[in-house]
Formats: structure tokens, sequence, C-alpha cells
């Protein structure tokens, strides 16, 4: 059983795809205040009629900015129009409402719990969030809607890869590095299945182990968080990945085995 990406920390999911399947603090402005106006479509004026959805969203979703980090919506959440939370643009239940969210989060996967929104400010009352690729809500500021940063999803998650295209093949763009720098020497990575384990970030940059046991046909540390059992690789292939290039992610990020 191979891991599901996320996105980008942290509501965890489970995956069952096969091997060959393979700061600057921001603070939100009162002239932000019922300044934006939900899509007739998304809910009537209760916000508790939901039609059917009509964006395309994939698990991961671009957006216009990758913000200071990601809020992890409950199942059940509310969002707002407003930064004051007087105009509630609807509610949901990923589980019973999964066919009806009518949005998209940069991860997105409601029948597995998974609604992730960039967070790109914040106030003692609210998260101000991107849907729908530009488009921005808010979230109340309460215990249930949990604040993560960049820093904090990747360095918690299971494992990381290096960005991969629709046929499943590995961007050639990306190497693996010896500084975290774009004209540092690379490093030749192992033949076959690659996953990482990632250990400590600077700025746009990630610090990852080469997964010695991801190839093993029975692994195992299958289902293990990689720092459970990466120091029993023989010296790792050690180096730097860019995870981010400006507001796009470059990695792709296992948030359960």
């Amino acid at each position: 059983m191979r891991q599901l990406i996320i996105i980008s920390t942290i509501l965890f999911i489970q995956s069952c795809e096969t091997k060959s399947a393979d700061n600057k603090k921001n603070t939100i402005n009162n002239e932000d205040t019922l300044t934006e106006i939900a899509p007739k479509a998304a809910s009537d004026a209760k916000g508790d009629k939901l039609t059917k959805l009509e964006y395309n969203c994939s698990y991961d979703n671009e957006v216009s900015s990758l913000g200071n980090g990601l809020i992890i919506a409950p199942a059940k959440f509310d969002l707002y129009n407003d930064s004051l939370l007087n105009n509630k643009y609807a509610s949901w239940d990923m589980y019973e409402d999964e066919t009806r969210i009518n949005l998209c989060s940069k991860f997105f996967k409601p029948d597995y719990g998974i609604m992730h929104f960039v967070c790109i400010a914040k106030s003692d009352k609210a998260y101000k969030v991107i849907i729908n690729a530009s488009d921005t809500k808010y979230f109340p500021k309460t215990k249930s809607y949990d604040f993560k940063t960049w820093d904090e999803y990747i360095l918690q998650s299971y494992g990381i890869r290096r960005l991969t295209a629709n046929t499943g093949e590995i961007s050639a763009i990306l190497p693996l590095r010896i500084a975290p720098k774009d004209n540092a020497d690379t490093l030749a990575i192992p033949q076959g299945y690659e996953m990482f384990c990632p250990m400590d970030i600077k700025g746009d940059w990630v610090k990852v182990k080469y997964d010695c046991f991801y190839n093993d046909e029975n692994s195992l540390h299958e289902g293990e968080p990689c720092h459970d059992f990466i120091d029993q690789c023989k010296n790792p292939l050690t180096g730097w990945l860019r995870w981010r290039q400006e507001n796009k992610l470059l990695i792709d990020i296992f948030l359960m085995p």
C-alpha cells in the first residue's frame, strides 16, 4: 500500500495506491468586512441548502498564494464573507455534503475528511483563507480550525517526493542538491521509486534523507512515519530539495500510510 499525497500536516488520510501508481505575520483589516459576496449557486440566504458541486476540484489545486500556512478544517465547518463573522457564506459537513461542497480548497478530498485551505492572514477573531484559486473567505479562529505553518505541515508528514507529472514521471528540473542553493552541485538519486524524509527547512528548501526502504516489496516499515525508521538506513543519501517556487508547490506531501 502506498501513501496518498497531500500538500502541502495536520489531519491525515489512508491511501490505496500501489508502487506502480505511484514570517511575516499578516492581520485582517476591517476594510475586508462584507466586501466579498457568495456566489448565488453556493447556498440560499440561510446557507443551509447547497447545490451540486460546480467546480472541478482535484486533490492538489492551484492557488494564487501559498500564504503563511494552512487551515485544517474540521469535518463540519462554517465559512464567512467577512472578518467579523457577521455574514455566513455557508456551512458544510464533509461527509454528508461531499458532492455539494461548492468550492475547492488547496488540498481537497472531503470523502477522507481532507479540506486544507491556504491561510493568507489572521486576526484575533478570524483566519482569511483562499478558495477556488484566488477568492477569499473567513474561518472563525477557534480550536476546531487548526493552523499549521508550511514548515510544520511538511516536517510532520510521512514523507515527500519531487513533484510528478500526470504520467507519473518525476520532474527533471527538480534535482537533489548538496546545499539549499539553485547553483549547488546535484546528487544522483538511486533508481526506482523515490521517497524522502523531510528533516529541516530553510526558506524555500527542505533538507531530506532518501528512504532506503521504499522500494522493498515487503518493507518492515510500511505505514510508519519516516522519522521512526529513517535512521536505520545506512548512510542514506542526504541533500536539499526546493519545495516551493513563488506560489507553486514543487513537492508531493504524504500524510498517511
